[in-house]
């Protein structure tokens, strides 16, 4: 057990809970995707995942491809080796850590909600997923589902990026 970790936690943008302007955007090969809401893929490249309003070819979610810089359809989130993400489970960390290496909380740090809190530290976290902004090897990113209303950054006490956790590695 050790402190001085820094915890954010990533989610699914939702088309719905976002507006004009419209962007078109178009797949690695090519292939238009439609337009979006520009804010949406804004923090789909951000985030990784995002859910359609309306499916395209029975894909529900548009992903980033961080390497190649190019949009891709999915049928869900995933991390790495194609695992599905689960919310309040999953955790994206740096390269150097083993995928399936378990993560307890133990205490948040400062400025995180004190029910979201009690939550972040009742789960049963699992290293799933690389961060690539995640440079810091005492840094893991929580992924926590969906987001639930518009302005979730600024308005969900879900969201959150503490620094001074103190964090448990269960290998």
């Amino acid at each position: 057990m050790t402190g001085g970790w820094h915890l954010t936690v990533y989610y699914t943008p939702v088309e719905s809970y976002h507006g004009r302007p419209l962007q078109p955007i178009a797949d690695c090969a090519g292939l238009a995707l439609g337009k979006h809401p520009l804010d949406f893929l804004d923090r789909v490249q951000t985030e990784g995942f995002g859910r359609f309003l309306t499916p395209i070819n029975e894909n529900r979610y548009l992903g980033w491809d961080f390497d190649r810089r190019c949009w891709f359809l999915a049928r869900r989130p995933v991390g790495v080796g194609d695992r599905p993400l689960r919310e309040w489970v999953s955790v994206a960390a740096a390269s150097t850590f083993a995928t399936g290496t378990g993560v307890r909380v133990v205490s948040c740090g400062p400025n995180v909600d004190e029910t979201v809190c009690a939550r972040v530290k009742g789960a049963a976290w699992v290293v799933e997923d690389h961060c690539g902004g995640c440079s810091d090897p005492k840094h893991l990113d929580l992924y926590i589902g969906e987001e639930d209303r518009p302005d979730f950054e600024e308005l969900s006490p879900s969201y959150f990026d503490t620094h001074g956790a103190v964090v448990a590695l269960v290998r």
